[in-house]
């Protein structure tokens, strides 16, 4: 079962860069750390500002990470135990279905949980012809 992606951001984190992730029966994850997201530890900001959240780590962090910010796009729903959804941005629509819906902070084990359960992460991150091919032909 591939977890290689979802390891590697609880590791050493996405630099504050929005990964996604397939998984294997094609849902998808979208999973984010740095200054401006609720993981755990959350890294200082790099050019400090006003707006800056309160940091619990260098800004040159570089993980373990103990938890995450975790998008969830539907029609994939949160397991039970996981931490209530983040409030919407002011600039989200409400109307699209597909929105991704966060959460956060989502400890590490909880998120490897959600990703064995569904499979693992999909060999093909963007699908291919042979996956074109397969039970959809």
């Amino acid at each position: 079962m591939r977890t290689e992606i979802t390891d590697a951001a609880i590791a050493s984190g996405t630099s504050g860069a929005v990964l996604q992730v397939r998984l294997e029966d094609w849902f998808e994850i979208q999973i984010i750390t740095g200054h401006t997201s609720q993981c755990i530890p959350r890294p200082a900001s790099p050019r400090p500002s006003r707006w800056d959240l309160p940091a619990s780590a260098p800004a040159d962090f570089a993980g373990p990470y103990d938890a995450l910010q975790v998008g969830l796009v539907p029609p994939l729903a949160a397991p039970d135990g996981w931490p209530a959804p983040l409030p919407a941005g002011p600039r989200r629509d409400p109307y699209d279905a597909a929105a991704t819906l966060w959460f956060g902070p989502v400890p590490a084990d909880l998120l490897r949980a959600l990703v064995r359960a569904h499979g693992g992460e999909n060999a093909h991150q963007y699908m291919s012809a042979e996956d074109w091919a397969g039970p959809y032909a």
